[in-house]
Protein backbone atom coordinates (compact mmCIF):
# COMPACT_ATOMS: atom_id res chain seq x y z
CA UNK A 1 0.00 0.00 0.00
CA UNK A 2 2.97 2.59 1.06
CA UNK A 3 4.47 1.98 -2.74
CA UNK A 4 1.25 2.55 -4.42
CA UNK A 5 0.74 5.83 -2.25
CA UNK A 6 4.55 6.43 -3.27
CA UNK A 7 4.06 6.20 -7.03
CA UNK A 8 0.65 8.20 -7.11
CA UNK A 9 2.55 10.90 -5.32
CA UNK A 10 5.20 11.12 -7.21
CA UNK A 11 2.82 11.07 -10.34
CA UNK A 12 1.07 14.17 -9.26
CA UNK A 13 4.25 15.51 -8.60
CA UNK A 14 5.29 15.23 -12.28
CA UNK A 15 1.88 16.08 -13.57
CA UNK A 16 2.18 19.52 -11.76
CA UNK A 17 5.47 20.29 -12.98
CA UNK A 18 4.74 23.49 -15.03
CA UNK A 19 7.13 25.50 -17.60
CA UNK A 20 7.10 29.32 -17.78
CA UNK A 21 7.38 30.54 -20.86
CA UNK A 22 8.02 34.90 -21.83
CA UNK A 23 9.38 36.71 -24.47
CA UNK A 24 12.21 38.85 -24.24
CA UNK A 25 10.60 41.83 -26.20
CA UNK A 26 13.74 42.35 -28.73
CA UNK A 27 11.13 43.02 -31.09
CA UNK A 28 9.88 46.30 -31.97
CA UNK A 29 6.38 47.01 -31.18
CA UNK A 30 4.47 47.23 -34.43
CA UNK A 31 3.59 50.74 -35.08
CA UNK A 32 0.33 50.39 -36.58
CA UNK A 33 -1.28 47.25 -38.44
CA UNK A 34 -2.71 46.90 -40.31
CA UNK A 35 -0.19 48.96 -42.63
CA UNK A 36 -1.93 52.38 -44.13
CA UNK A 37 -2.78 50.82 -47.46
CA UNK A 38 -0.90 51.42 -50.57
CA UNK A 39 -1.88 53.83 -53.23
CA UNK A 40 -0.83 51.48 -55.99
CA UNK A 41 -2.33 48.32 -57.60
CA UNK A 42 -2.08 45.60 -54.87
CA UNK A 43 -0.11 42.59 -56.06
CA UNK A 44 -1.38 39.21 -55.93
CA UNK A 45 1.66 37.20 -53.78
CA UNK A 46 2.50 33.78 -53.45
CA UNK A 47 3.82 32.34 -49.88
CA UNK A 48 6.63 29.79 -49.63
CA UNK A 49 6.97 28.76 -45.66
CA UNK A 50 10.23 27.22 -44.83
CA UNK A 51 11.10 26.10 -41.76
CA UNK A 52 13.84 24.57 -39.79
CA UNK A 53 14.98 23.39 -35.71
CA UNK A 54 17.89 23.50 -34.09
CA UNK A 55 18.76 22.20 -30.42
CA UNK A 56 21.79 23.20 -29.52
CA UNK A 57 23.42 24.05 -32.76
CA UNK A 58 22.58 20.43 -34.29
CA UNK A 59 19.43 20.51 -36.95
CA UNK A 60 16.60 18.08 -35.21
CA UNK A 61 13.62 17.13 -36.97
CA UNK A 62 10.05 18.69 -35.63
CA UNK A 63 9.67 22.15 -34.32
CA UNK A 64 6.48 23.52 -36.17
CA UNK A 65 3.32 22.37 -37.18
CA UNK A 66 3.56 23.28 -41.00
CA UNK A 67 -0.27 23.34 -41.89
CA UNK A 68 -0.91 25.81 -38.88
CA UNK A 69 2.11 27.80 -39.12
CA UNK A 70 1.37 28.65 -43.10
CA UNK A 71 -2.43 29.28 -41.82
CA UNK A 72 -1.24 32.04 -39.52
CA UNK A 73 1.54 33.26 -41.11
CA UNK A 74 -1.25 33.38 -44.47
CA UNK A 75 -4.17 34.98 -42.44
CA UNK A 76 -1.32 37.64 -41.40
CA UNK A 77 -0.73 38.86 -44.82
CA UNK A 78 -4.29 38.73 -45.69
CA UNK A 79 -5.54 41.11 -42.86
CA UNK A 80 -2.81 43.72 -44.14
CA UNK A 81 -4.78 44.88 -47.10
CA UNK A 82 -2.06 45.07 -49.18
CA UNK A 83 -2.17 42.59 -51.68
CA UNK A 84 -5.25 41.86 -53.81
CA UNK A 85 -4.73 37.68 -52.97
CA UNK A 86 -2.18 35.76 -50.72
CA UNK A 87 -1.82 31.98 -51.52
CA UNK A 88 0.37 29.22 -50.42
CA UNK A 89 -0.74 27.22 -53.19
CA UNK A 90 2.00 27.42 -56.25
CA UNK A 91 0.47 29.29 -58.86
CA UNK A 92 1.77 32.47 -60.74
CA UNK A 93 1.41 35.71 -58.65
CA UNK A 94 2.84 39.74 -58.85
CA UNK A 95 5.57 38.77 -55.96
CA UNK A 96 6.93 35.43 -54.72
CA UNK A 97 7.53 35.58 -50.93
CA UNK A 98 9.88 33.11 -49.54
CA UNK A 99 9.55 32.84 -45.59
CA UNK A 100 12.22 31.34 -43.76
CA UNK A 101 12.06 30.55 -40.11
CA UNK A 102 14.17 29.07 -37.82
CA UNK A 103 13.13 28.09 -33.80
CA UNK A 104 16.92 27.77 -32.26
CA UNK A 105 16.48 26.37 -28.78
CA UNK A 106 19.36 26.37 -26.26
CA UNK A 107 19.92 24.48 -23.35
CA UNK A 108 21.93 22.72 -20.71
CA UNK A 109 21.30 18.96 -21.24
CA UNK A 110 23.39 18.23 -17.60
CA UNK A 111 20.79 20.88 -16.13
CA UNK A 112 17.86 19.43 -17.82
CA UNK A 113 18.57 15.76 -16.83
CA UNK A 114 19.55 17.15 -12.74
CA UNK A 115 15.91 18.73 -13.34
CA UNK A 116 14.21 15.87 -14.58
CA UNK A 117 16.42 13.60 -11.79
CA UNK A 118 14.96 15.71 -8.83
CA UNK A 119 11.26 15.70 -10.24
CA UNK A 120 11.60 19.59 -11.07
CA UNK A 121 12.33 20.02 -8.00
CA UNK A 122 15.89 22.25 -9.22
CA UNK A 123 14.76 24.42 -11.91
CA UNK A 124 16.24 24.72 -15.06
CA UNK A 125 16.04 27.18 -18.74
CA UNK A 126 15.64 27.08 -21.82
CA UNK A 127 15.91 29.99 -24.83
CA UNK A 128 14.04 29.78 -28.45
CA UNK A 129 15.77 32.03 -30.72
CA UNK A 130 13.17 32.52 -33.82
CA UNK A 131 14.21 33.84 -36.62
CA UNK A 132 11.93 34.96 -39.16
CA UNK A 133 13.42 36.65 -42.93
CA UNK A 134 11.67 37.24 -45.53
CA UNK A 135 12.99 37.43 -49.22
CA UNK A 136 10.40 39.28 -51.92
CA UNK A 137 10.96 38.56 -55.53
CA UNK A 138 8.81 40.06 -58.44
CA UNK A 139 7.84 37.82 -61.51
CA UNK A 140 11.13 37.64 -63.11
CA UNK A 141 12.88 36.21 -59.69
CA UNK A 142 14.78 39.36 -59.47
CA UNK A 143 15.06 39.96 -55.63
CA UNK A 144 13.30 43.63 -54.59
CA UNK A 145 14.58 42.98 -51.07
CA UNK A 146 15.36 40.35 -47.73
CA UNK A 147 14.04 41.57 -44.30
CA UNK A 148 14.84 39.42 -41.11
CA UNK A 149 13.45 39.91 -37.93
CA UNK A 150 14.05 37.40 -34.77
CA UNK A 151 12.75 36.99 -31.27
CA UNK A 152 13.44 35.28 -28.01
CA UNK A 153 11.41 33.18 -26.12
CA UNK A 154 12.86 32.09 -22.56
CA UNK A 155 11.49 28.71 -20.78
CA UNK A 156 12.14 28.31 -17.34
CA UNK A 157 10.77 24.43 -15.92
CA UNK A 158 10.01 23.70 -12.35
CA UNK A 159 7.96 22.33 -9.85
CA UNK A 160 5.53 25.55 -8.61
CA UNK A 161 5.80 27.11 -12.07
CA UNK A 162 2.64 25.41 -12.50
CA UNK A 163 1.25 28.60 -11.16
CA UNK A 164 2.39 30.73 -13.74
CA UNK A 165 0.87 28.31 -16.37
CA UNK A 166 -2.03 30.49 -17.47
CA UNK A 167 0.43 33.87 -18.15
CA UNK A 168 2.50 31.56 -20.59
CA UNK A 169 3.97 33.29 -23.69
CA UNK A 170 2.50 31.78 -26.83
CA UNK A 171 4.55 30.91 -29.98
CA UNK A 172 2.07 31.91 -32.18
CA UNK A 173 1.48 34.93 -30.58
CA UNK A 174 5.56 36.03 -31.32
CA UNK A 175 4.89 34.45 -34.83
CA UNK A 176 2.14 36.97 -35.58
CA UNK A 177 4.00 39.51 -33.96
CA UNK A 178 7.33 38.64 -36.41
CA UNK A 179 4.95 38.96 -39.61
CA UNK A 180 3.54 41.98 -38.43
CA UNK A 181 6.66 43.49 -37.76
CA UNK A 182 8.08 42.07 -41.69
CA UNK A 183 4.94 43.06 -43.35
CA UNK A 184 5.22 46.89 -42.02
CA UNK A 185 8.92 47.05 -43.03
CA UNK A 186 8.55 45.81 -46.24
CA UNK A 187 5.64 48.56 -46.53
CA UNK A 188 8.23 51.21 -45.32
CA UNK A 189 10.59 49.74 -47.80
CA UNK A 190 8.25 50.02 -50.57
CA UNK A 191 8.56 46.18 -51.18
CA UNK A 192 4.71 45.39 -51.46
Amino acid sequence: MKQLVEAIFACALLSLSGCVSYSNHELASVEQWPPAASKTNEPSAFINVNTQYLLNDQARAGGFNQTQLEALILKQYQSSGRFSSVTTNKQAADLYITIDISNHERSNLFSAVLTGLTLFVIPTRATNELTMETTFKDVDGKVLGRIKKQETITTWMQLLMVFALPFNESADNILTQLTQSTLEAAAQQKLI
